[in-house]
């Protein structure tokens, strides 16, 4: 639809906006976690000129491919960032290439295998289950208001990705379905935001 484009903007828009504000804290989870939105945001300025232009022939391909780099790899970087952000596995910055190297063979794994969907079923499942295991520590260490936006994140996301994203077309109707899926991934990123942008510890 052409109207598609304006929740694509708002979404390329947050998508940057987060990957710029983790970029800024200077550390090696929020280098991570800024690949992703930036990944997010790649795709999402990708679809906003596909359906900005109607260009669905030219683009469409590579609307695809930018938004499964995201589900795939970008995710897999966000999994991997917030478990670094919360302690309980240390990426140094001098492993971040490698790090990136990780996710880039997990994705080209997805895709030699033609099963990018499946991958990003199974990494989106993870990265839900780690974002409730880090929402309940932050509760446990009393740092309730990130352990709620955390908390939130993982209910938008999950919500999104299989009851809107992934639901049945009548659900909603296609035209409104995609514009509530892209607005809630944009949502899903400010709430994110409220947790990786500022330190686990709040004596760091």
């Amino acid at each position: 639809m052409a109207h598609w484009w304006v929740a694509e903007m708002v979404l390329t828009a947050s998508a940057w906006w987060a990957s710029q504000r983790l970029i800024q804290t200077g550390r090696s989870a929020s280098f991570l976690a800024a690949v992703c939105f930036a990944l997010l945001g790649l795709a999402s300025a990708i679809g906003a000129l596909k359906y900005g232009f109607q260009w669905q022939d030219r683009l469409d391909d590579m609307h695809t491919l930018a938004s499964r780099a995201f589900g795939v790899a970008g995710l897999y970087l966000l999994a991997m960032a917030l478990l670094d952000w919360i302690g309980w596995l240390r990426l140094h910055r001098k492993l971040w290439l490698a790090h990136l190297a990780d996710a880039l063979l997990v994705f080209i794994l997805g895709y030699w295998l033609t099963r990018l969907p499946l991958f990003q079923l199974v990494i989106g499942l993870v990265l839900t289950l780690v974002c409730i295991a880090v929402a309940g520590a932050l509760w446990y260490r009393t740092q309730r208001v990130q352990s709620g936006w955390l908390a939130l994140a993982a209910v938008v996301f999950s919500v999104n990705g299989l009851l809107v994203g992934g639901g049945m077309e009548p659900l909603l109707g296609l035209p409104v379905r995609m514009d509530v899926f892209h607005l809630g991934l944009a949502f899903w990123a400010v709430c994110m935001i409220q947790v990786l942008a500022y330190p686990a510890d709040p004596q760091a």
